[in-house]
């Protein structure tokens, strides 16, 4: 993982500026599409616990100092989705070369619907009420389809720095 932390902890870094500077401003049906939460999912994606959610981990921790939220709660997403699909990652399911072409998209799709609404969940636990500006359903169609499309260049990009240590099983 030593040798693949520096080019992740870059990726992520432009990752977060792409999304601050572009995405934020570039809005689908009023929705933001959130990089910052499929960028961790793809690492996680390729096995690698420790570098998932040291990716997750970064991606959360600059957005949220860059950003209107409030603090920790981009954090807390990234970090579950990294982890759970780490989790899938191990297990070889989402496997770029073994599995249909499919299953990494849909994954992907799955985590970019559920991770909007998990978000607005920690909000209110947070008694932020704030968060939920506009539909939250098409918050969660958005970014399912974002992330739909994104899944397997994301995924490729992450597979490909993981390989740095050897160490990627997806």
């Amino acid at each position: 993982m030593r040798r693949a932390l520096i080019p992740v902890a870059l990726v992520t870094l432009t990752i977060v500026g792409l999304q601050l500077a572009v995405f934020s401003a570039l809005r689908f049906d009023g929705v933001v599409v959130m990089l910052v939460w499929l960028w961790p999912f793809a690492i996680g994606l390729t096995g690698v616990t420790s570098l998932a959610v040291w990716g997750a981990l970064l991606s959360g921790l600059f957005f949220d100092t860059h950003s209107a939220s409030p603090f920790g709660l981009t954090i807390v997403v990234a970090v579950t989705l990294a982890y759970i699909a780490s989790r899938l990652g191990r297990e070889g399911v989402g496997d770029l070369d073994s599995a249909a072409w499919w299953v990494t998209p849909v994954l992907a799709g799955v985590a970019g619907l559920l991770a909007p609404a998990f978000y607005v969940a920690l909000g209110y636990g947070e008694l932020n009420f704030g968060l939920w500006r506009g539909s939250l359903l098409a918050s969660m169609e958005v970014n399912a389809v974002a992330f739909f499309l994104l899944a397997r260049p994301s995924a490729r990009l992450a597979r490909a720095l993981a390989r740095i240590d050897g160490r990627s099983r997806g």
